[in-house]
């Protein structure tokens, strides 16, 4: 297969839009990202253009990322990136999208707290056999 994976740092960008259907739950925000480069000339820190990307996650990550992640942090973010090109009455469009398959927040911009979410009820066991008496 031809997939590109990527890794990118930015900000996110919008609140979270979460989904949880009967089958797929699905989280999705918009992410801005800008290369910061050192510019000699002006002997100062400058930004690259703005890239905007979708993010959009699925299933457990989803449901993490709906609890987790707000409008204005920091966030790494890796997966699987796809480019969709479609006509529109002002003409051709482009979005760029990364299917994740894992966020955090960036840990050189700010401290973040790990908590594990509780477990599934754990199933219950059988019962014991029970003893009879036997004379």
């Amino acid at each position: 297969m031809n997939e590109i994976f990527v890794t990118v740092a930015g900000t996110v960008g919008g609140d979270v839009q979460y989904l949880n259907g009967d089958r797929n739950t699905r989280a999705r925000f918009r992410m801005a990202t800008a290369e910061r480069f050192y510019d000699r000339s002006s002997e100062q820190w400058a930004n690259r253009e703005t890239v905007w990307l979708d993010v959009v996650c699925w299933r457990s990550l989803a449901d993490h990322v709906a609890e987790s992640v707000k409008k204005g942090e920091p966030v790494l973010v890796r997966g699987r990136l796809r480019v969709s090109t479609w006509q529109s009455d002002t003409g051709p469009r482009q979005s760029i999208e990364v299917i994740a398959t894992s966020i955090g927040h960036d840990l050189a911009r700010g401290v973040s707290t790990f908590r594990r979410p509780p477990r599934p009820a754990e199933r219950a066991t059988p019962a014991e056999p029970q003893q009879t008496d036997v004379a």
